[in-house]
């Protein structure tokens, strides 16, 4: 499927996301001219592991019910997070829509991957997902995702 200006970038929270990670990854995708939706499992604030607290832009239920392709999907890891991803039937529904679209998954966390691996259903679909490397900074990982994103959009990265 093509991937057009009208595709959405999700970052999905659940209470206990990593606060860091989540704001250096969803600053430079909106300096990059990127619309990001924060995802929260409810339509309520979420707390992330330090206390800070995100309103999502919309719920998961919302996003399952529009017809909007994917263009990304980032998972941030964090005290709990990934535990209440994990146990949420909705989170294996979201991976797979992502991954029929072709969207890119992100994990944003050692954990992330295998958390991904554990609840898609691949059905022998070849699936990447992008992690920052060993000791790669995440300012630096977040500026090359985002300039992928970007050309993916544009139509200038394949």
């Amino acid at each position: 499927m093509p991937k057009t200006r009208h595709a959405q970038v999700i970052l999905l929270l659940a209470d206990g996301f990593d606060e860091a990670a989540v704001s250096i990854v969803l600053t430079e995708l909106r300096q990059a001219g990127l619309a990001v939706s924060l995802v929260g499992l409810r339509s309520r604030p979420v707390n992330g592991a330090h206390g800070l607290v995100i309103v999502p832009s919309t719920s998961l239920d919302r996003v399952l019910e529009l017809s909007s392709p994917i263009l990304a999907l980032i998972l941030p890891e964090g005290t709990g997070h990934l535990a209440r991803l994990r146990v949420d039937p909705r989170v294996g529904n979201l991976l797979q829509k992502s991954i029929a679209e072709d969207a890119m998954l992100v994990g944003l966390g050692d954990q992330v991957t295998k958390m991904i691996l554990d609840l898609a259903e691949i059905d022998g679909k070849p699936i990447r997902i992008l992690e920052p490397e060993a000791g790669m900074y995440l300012q630096d990982f977040a500026h090359t995702l985002a300039q992928q994103l970007v050309g993916v959009v544009d139509g200038s990265f394949v």
